[in-house]
């Protein structure tokens, strides 16, 4: 090399595994929230309009919707997959408007049968016979008197009174004649029986399935009924009071069409099963000495 000549040094870039930066990871995690947020709008396009609503109004109001769910229906907050809508506040659109209006039809229906008939009217006057309209639907209930605490049903037992006989004979055909499921429901005090391997949930359910079946042989077919259910003493009328006679009752509850989903949902041998009793709680006394069997 001759003096004075420049020395080159040529640097070259390394190939292959150079670190780039992580911009790469924001758009990958951008592409898949986007996909993921398409795959969740088609699935939501794909539900009728009330469960659109429903999906809705839980993701405004998380809390608020679980509070004012009906405690007779399974929610979205549940684990079964089921969703149900209720009677919105203020945005019922014009669907739920036409069920409550028909709902409120049937309920003057019931009414005007019970008017008709002296004795059915006189069971209401001595609120044994209850009309209400709930969250749920239209609830038709059939209490124990205090002045007859045998009026529907003998104390402690599923066995029919004449009265509650008659009463159901005469619903039987108007309730038939609506075309709407009906959920049977029973219930007791809280005072427990004195017969060894059965309880206040057999007897609740019992004193249910007797209805059931009393209003089938008054014209109501089989596939009328969505469950009958034995609550024992899980829901009293009078809970400040868990002896009170009027926790004694069965009640007929019409649900709203658009809380029909949950049942019509359930597998057949389900729906079957519920007849026979799967719709049973953990068994709750209060403390207090056994009083007889007055139920």
């Amino acid at each position: 090399m001759q003096e004075g000549t420049p020395i080159i040094i040529k640097k070259k870039k390394a190939h292959g595994h150079a670190h780039h930066g992580g911009a790469w990871k924001v758009a990958y995690a951008d592409f898949v929230t986007a996909m993921m947020a398409f795959f969740m709008v088609m699935w939501i396009m794909g539900m009728d309009q009330p469960t659109r609503e429903v999906i809705a109004g839980y993701f405004k109001d998380p809390l608020g919707f679980e509070k004012n769910t009906p405690k007779h229906t399974v929610n979205i907050m549940k684990s079964t997959g089921a969703l149900v809508t209720t009677p919105g506040k203020g945005g019922a659109d014009s669907a739920h408007r036409s069920e409550l209006a028909a709902m409120r039809n049937l309920e003057e229906q019931v009414q005007q049968t019970i008017e008709k008939d002296a004795g059915l009217k006189k069971l209401e006057d001595h609120k044994a016979i209850q009309l209400e309209l709930t969250p749920e639907g239209l609830q038709i209930e059939l209490i124990e008197n205090e002045t007859n605490s045998e009026l529907f049903f003998t104390i402690g037992s599923a066995e029919v009174r004449p009265q509650a006989r008659t009463v159901l004979a005469k619903l039987a055909p108007l309730l038939q004649g609506t075309g709407r499921k009906m959920v049977v429901d029973g219930h007791t005090d809280a005072r427990p029986l004195n017969r060894p391997g059965y309880d206040n949930f057999d007897l609740s359910h019992d004193r249910a399935n007797a209805v059931r079946r009393l209003l089938i042989q008054g014209g109501c077919t089989d596939d009328r009924f969505l469950a009958v259910r034995g609550f024992a003493a899980n829901e009293l009328r009078h809970p400040e009071d868990p002896y009170h006679f009027s926790n004694r009752r069965v009640s007929i509850l019409i649900p709203y069409a658009f809380n029909q989903g949950v049942a019509d949902d359930l597998p057949a041998k389900v729906n079957k099963e519920s007849i026979q009793g799967v719709f049973r709680f953990p068994k709750i006394k209060p403390d207090s000495p056994e009083i007889g069997s007055d139920h």
